[in-house]
C-alpha cells in the first residue's frame, strides 16, 4: 500500500470512529485545540496526523489506537465500549462545550475497564 493510500484508510478510520462516538469534527478540534478544517484533512486522507494525535483521537472517540490505523481494519472492528451493552448515550442537541472533557474522561474509563475485565478473564483486548 502507498503513503497516499494509508493516509485515506487512516482517514476513513477516524470519520468512522467519530461518527460512531457521536462527535462533531468541530467538537472534536476543540477539543483538541486545532481548527475544524485539520479533522477534515485527517479524514480525508489530505494531511497526515502525528502520533500523539492519533493517540488523543483514539482516546476521545473511545477506541485502541490499533484500530484506527490502517492495516488494522481487518483485524478490529469498532463496537462501543464493553460488551456492546455498556455505552454513553447523550443528547446530542443538549451537550455543551464544557461537557466534552467528561464524555471523553468517561469514554477512557469505561474503555479501560473493559479491557481490565478482559484481560483477567484471560481474553485478549487487543482490539479495544
Amino acid at each position: 500500500m502507498d503513503k497516499k493510500s494509508l493516509y485515506v484508510q487512516l482517514g476513513r478510520n477516524l470519520k468512522r470512529a467519530r461518527a460512531k462516538s457521536g462527535f462533531t469534527q468541530s467538537q472534536v478540534a476543540k477539543l483538541l485545540g486545532i481548527p475544524r478544517e485539520v479533522i477534515s484533512y485527517f479524514e480525508s486522507g489530505t494531511r497526515e496526523p502525528g502520533m500523539d494525535d492519533v493517540i488523543r483521537l483514539a482516546d476521545i472517540y473511545g477506541v485502541n489506537m490499533r484500530y484506527l490505523l490502517p492495516e488494522s481494519e481487518a483485524a478490529c472492528e469498532i463496537e462501543p465500549v464493553g460488551d456492546t451493552s455498556i455505552s454513553l448515550a447523550f443528547r446530542a442537541g443538549r451537550i455543551v462545550e464544557e461537557d466534552l472533557p467528561v464524555i471523553v474522561e468517561s469514554r477512557r474509563f469505561l474503555n479501560n475497564l473493559f479491557e481490565l475485565n478482559k484481560l483477567l478473564e484471560g481474553e485478549n483486548p487487543e482490539c479495544r
